[in-house]
């Protein structure tokens, strides 16, 4: 694949009641080429993978931008993150929990949104959703890093992985991972890449429920 724009990394585990949602609404984004979708099974007991692989069949124009990566047992939710880094080649990561799901349009409005600031780091607004209904969560604007981490660390502002987009090279460059072996708290990872970034972006728009 040519011109790799994004890496969308999807850690898998419990998730066979969502799996189908989350997968849909990845292969449906309106950014058709350009991106990577990488599913990590951390040794899920469930039915998650079967459910994943009958989902890609439905998608067979998708096919070549998906790859799937075994762990052979449970290593939890950072090392999963951290299987999927290793493994991508975009200019930017996505991460997307996979009970999660995404508007059709939020990938490649973050793109844009990335290139027309020449980004390090985009974020966005989020929904908060609920059985039957879904709660809109503002985030605040910032114009410089050192704004947003003064916002993240005095909670005005969500340190979450997945309503942001990073250059691929704010992870590699400064040796950034995701805390292995830790089952809390490994959102803060966002914290570091922060620090590192020179230029941020802000959407007020929700993509991600």
């Amino acid at each position: 694949m040519t011109d790799l724009k994004i890496s969308v990394i999807i850690p898998i585990y419990n998730v066979q009641n969502f799996i189908k949602r989350c997968a849909c609404s990845l292969f449906e984004q309106t950014m058709c080429d350009g991106v990577e979708f990488i599913f990590v099974n951390d040794a899920t007991p469930d039915k998650s993978m079967e459910i994943l692989y009958a989902t890609i069949k439905e998608y067979p124009e998708r096919k070549g931008q998906i790859a799937i990566i075994e762990h052979h047992k449970n290593k939890g939710l950072p090392a999963a993150r951290n299987t999927g880094l290793k493994a991508a080649k975009g200019e930017y990561i996505f991460h997307c929990d996979s009970d999660d799901f995404l508007d059709r349009n939020a990938l490649e409005n973050m793109f844009l949104a990335e290139k027309k600031a020449d980004a390090d780091i985009v974020w966005c607004d989020w929904y908060l959703s609920y059985k039957k209904k879904e709660r809109y969560m503002k985030q605040p604007e910032y114009l410089t890093p050192i704004e947003a981490l003064k916002g993240m660390l005095s909670g005005t502002m969500k340190y979450n992985v997945w309503n942001k987009i990073a250059k691929r090279e704010l992870y590699e460059l400064n040796n950034i991972t995701f805390p292995d072996g830790y089952g809390m708290g490994e959102d803060m990872t966002m914290i570091c890449l922060f620090s590192y970034a020179k230029k941020i972006a802000y959407i007020p728009r929700a993509f991600y429920h």
